[in-house]
């Protein structure tokens, strides 16, 4: 080749060589063109080989860098779509626990492919509190003021329940059904009565801060073995479930605030014996109570002076 050729070669490599670099990889066919020996200068053909191989090399990078950009870009999406799947769940969760037992969160939050809802026998405090004169009180007053002031006066309830660790297993209109769990029987029990008098109280500050009628809300806690978990029951329209604590310790619980008067706070025996001494308790005496066999020594709870 006469120097000129050369020269037009050489030059013809660098504009090749400057459109791959751009991603213009249709040009580098020409680029392996200029490495046959037979018809270019030796070192141009040397050259232009050094060159298709740094081509050859820089396209199999940018093939696995593209592979691994869609291989970031799936794991991305789905790693989206996990997420949206646990914000779901968490919005599940949140406003499922709205309308379950704390306790049955905890269980599911604990087992959330298999939770443990089967009853099992446990010891417990089950408080029961009504208003007094609720159905008197609907005859009287519009639907929707009794709604506001049965909602105004357990909302005032709730922080004392949570903070003694109650558990709101079932609501009744005028009722509520709270149960106490805890490692210690005496805790659960002195949790128990804890916030049946803080209850007591809260109902004054809101009788007051209301100034209507002043409400009254009678309560019952009984201490003891109960089974507690989930009861189903079958239909055509489908299932449904509800957890609870059943048995003689609930019933009696249930009597006891069927029993109050007047915003009393009253436990039953094993109740009274396991707070001994934190509360001033006043017996009131055996008791005759519907549906239980023998009469029951019944005690009014009060705070300690």
């Amino acid at each position: 080749m006469s120097p000129v050729q050369v020269d037009q070669a050489l030059k013809d490599l660098i504009a090749l060589t400057r459109e791959v670099s751009q991603g213009n990889y249709e040009k580098a066919e020409e680029v392996f063109h200029l490495t046959d020996a037979s018809s270019q200068e030796p070192l141009v053909a040397e050259l232009a080989e050094a060159f298709g191989m740094m081509i050859v090399q820089v396209e199999a990078r940018e093939y696995r860098l593209q592979n691994l950009v869609q291989d970031l870009e799936r794991k991305n999406a789905e790693l989206a779509a996990s997420l949206h799947k646990v914000q779901m769940l968490e919005h599940i969760r949140v406003n499922l626990g709205k309308f379950v037992p704390r306790s049955v969160a905890d269980l599911i939050d604990s087992q959330p492919e298999a939770p443990d809802l089967g009853k099992r026998p446990r010891d417990v405090t089950v408080l029961f509190l009504d208003i007094a004169g609720y159905t008197r009180l609907s005859e009287q007053v519009e639907s929707q003021e009794v709604n506001r002031l049965v909602e105004m006066y357990f909302s005032s309830f709730l922080d004392d329940i949570y903070h003694n660790h109650g558990d709101i297993n079932e609501t009744a209109g005028d009722g509520l059904m709270i149960i106490f769990q805890h490692d210690d029987p005496l805790e659960h029990a002195r949790a128990a009565v804890r916030t049946a008098l803080a209850i007591a109280g809260r109902v004054g500050q809101v009788n007051q801060a209301q100034g209507g009628r002043p409400v009254m809300v009678n309560q019952g806690i009984n201490s003891g073995q109960a089974l507690v978990g989930s009861s189903r029951f079958e239909g055509l329209a489908g299932d449904r479930w509800t957890f609870t604590a059943s048995g003689p310790v609930t019933n009696l619980a249930a009597r006891l605030a069927g029993l109050a008067k007047g915003g009393q706070v009253l436990v039953g025996p094993e109740t009274a014996r396991r707070v001994q001494g934190m509360f001033t308790l006043a017996s009131l005496g055996p008791q005759g109570l519907k549906n239980v066999a023998q009469p029951v020594e019944v005690w009014e709870a009060n705070p300690q002076a």
